[in-house]
């Protein structure tokens, strides 16, 4: 058995700016399945929207994030998140975050940072590192954490299973109310399974992109915190709402990446293979509208061309400052033999983000007692039935840093006893190299029948196909010693399962939620949140 203080599962902004702000009361214990700069929080290109100057407002941007929700977010919430970002903007900075500055030889006042416009903004507020802002804040995040004393860094362990009363023996009395330990972790280099007990535990898993063919997010994106929290007892809110990002790059051999939306921002334009434009017909701001706009018009487009991919045409921007502010896009393209200074860059719409997740407050409570969650694994009530761009960044920041001092940290903890995780049988190769294909048939009913564009028949289907396959995977889960690919996958089959339910929920085409049985918005029945318990 392992103690801790605190327990934080997944090494993205969320989870490391809880660590440091909890270092000041107890021992801490960073768990990531991968290396500790493996997380989507790495791949974030864009940037954190964030109030700074006199010509935008608070209330500018709540109206901004309500609005492209659907609103259905919870406009307290938003206040709260995005009041608060400046200080966390001013914490990333003194961490010593490099945030990309109009006057590189000036310090880093608010003043001076380089502000960029994003789609469904009404003002430049997107602070960023070129278009390597999420890389930029983990590099300075890890080097805090790795000199302080008081976080223990555990890469390649996996989290397998929340510690909660349904593993406790209660023969003596019962334990009320539903309470979280810790967690079962697997050790990947060994196959040990530790015990992991902490008086609070912080799920910050990210998302589960990887549930989709394509996919923006890492490998790592397999929807752990979800399936953890849904299996431990806490409740779900608006899953249905999966934003897929517009611009994708799209190559014939399915490898992607992502295409900043400040691309746009900075005047490229959206095209179809002839060179003409489309999204005059779709919004008023055009390449500008909201992200879910943006993406179900390319979808509509590509269906009716029978294309494979459309463009996104940077070419009139000035070249030095397409070099310059976004090297990273740069160098990508010119990995694929395409110079975008010169010629339009193939894109397609893909898994990106998840409004949805684990119900949680403004401090990052969740239902179950002693766990917080934050980040893109949470459901606040910041972004509703759609992501306004670049507010995920300051939604983890904001969130951590009101957990990370919650009165609750300094409390005091009894524990149960724990028993240790049982193995069972032996590996069953023969019977995993069928089931393992069950990873590839979730990618593909996802894609094809839970994407941008759905029907309740197909949903229905989809319902059907994957809880087969949950039973399939779980009892092999349940029969067999512990690996990362079972865990992963049955993890994937759980998440695919509650976005289904969630969809079929919601009888209208809201937000990133688009059903053609339902195609207007119904908000007489249906201005409120879809939880999954």
């Amino acid at each position: 058995m392992k103690n801790f203080d605190f327990l934080v599962i997944g090494s993205g902004i969320a989870g490391l700016v809880y660590a440091l702000q909890v270092s000041k009361y107890g021992k801490v214990a960073i768990v990531t399945k991968k290396k500790i700069y493996n997380c989507t929080t790495d791949y974030a290109q864009g940037g954190m929207a964030v109030v700074l100057n006199k010509e935008d407002s608070f209330t500018e941007h709540v109206n901004d994030t309500f609005i492209v929700g659907g609103e259905i977010g919870k406009k307290n919430v938003i206040r709260k998140i995005v009041e608060e970002g400046p200080k966390g903007m001013q914490y990333l900075i003194e961490l010593g975050t490099k945030f990309t500055k109009k006057n590189i030889h000036r310090n880093y006042s608010f003043e001076n940072l380089s502000l960029t416009k994003e789609g469904g903004h009404s003002h430049h507020r997107i602070a960023h590192a070129a278009d390597s802002t999420g890389h930029e804040i983990m590099i300075a995040l890890i080097q805090n954490c790795k000199e302080n004393d008081n976080i223990s860094i555990f890469e390649d362990h996996l989290a397998i299973d929340l510690i909660t009363q349904h593993h406790i023996l209660q023969n003596e009395e019962f334990i009320p109310n539903r309470t979280c330990w810790g967690a079962y972790v697997l050790d990947q280099k060994t196959g040990d399974i530790a015990i992991f007990r902490a008086k609070k535990t912080m799920l910050s898993t990210g998302g589960g992109g990887q549930v989709y063919a394509n996919s923006t997010n890492p490998d790592i994106a397999t929807g752990d915190g979800y399936a953890m929290a849904k299996l431990a007892g806490a409740r779900i809110a608006n899953m249905e709402f999966v934003q897929f990002h517009p611009t994708a790059f799209y190559s014939p051999e399915g490898k992607t990446f992502l295409v900043t939306e400040a691309l746009r921002g900075e005047g490229a334009i959206l095209k179809l293979a002839d060179g003409s434009t489309f999204m005059e017909k779709y919004h008023p701001k055009k390449c500008l509208a909201p992200r879910d706009v943006v993406a179900r018009a390319i979808e509509h487009e590509l269906r009716v061309s029978g294309k494979k991919c459309l463009y996104l045409d940077a070419t009139k921007i000035d070249h030095d400052k397409l070099k310059n502010h976004f090297p990273y896009v740069n160098k990508k393209c010119k990995e694929y033999g395409i110079d975008f200074t010169k010629e339009p860059i193939p894109i397609v719409p893909a898994a990106h983000y998840f409004c949805g997740g684990v119900l949680a407050t403004v401090d990052g409570m969740t239902d179950i007692k002693n766990l917080f969650a934050s980040g893109e694994v949470a459901c606040t009530g910041l972004h509703g039935a759609n992501r306004l761009a670049s507010n995920s960044l300051l939604e983890a920041l904001v969130i951590s840093m009101r957990a990370g001092n919650h009165p609750l940290n300094t409390e005091e903890v009894n524990f149960p006893k724990i028993p240790e995780w049982q193995n069972v049988g032996n590996f069953n190769e023969n019977e995993w190299v069928v089931i393992s294909h069950n990873r590839e048939i979730i990618n593909t009913i996802m894609q094809g029948y839970v994407g941008i564009k759905r029907s309740r028949r197909l949903l229905k289907y989809a319902a059907d196909r994957i809880f087969n396959i949950y039973n399939e995977i779980n009892n092999f889960y349940q029969h067999n010693p512990v690996r990362p690919e079972v865990i992963e996958t049955r993890n994937l089959a759980i998440v695919a399962s509650i976005i289904i339910r969630s969809a079929l929920s919601r009888k209208e085409s809201r937000g990133l939620h688009s059903i053609i049985d339902y195609p207007e918005r119904d908000d007489k029945n249906y201005l409120k949140d879809t939880i999954i318990s």
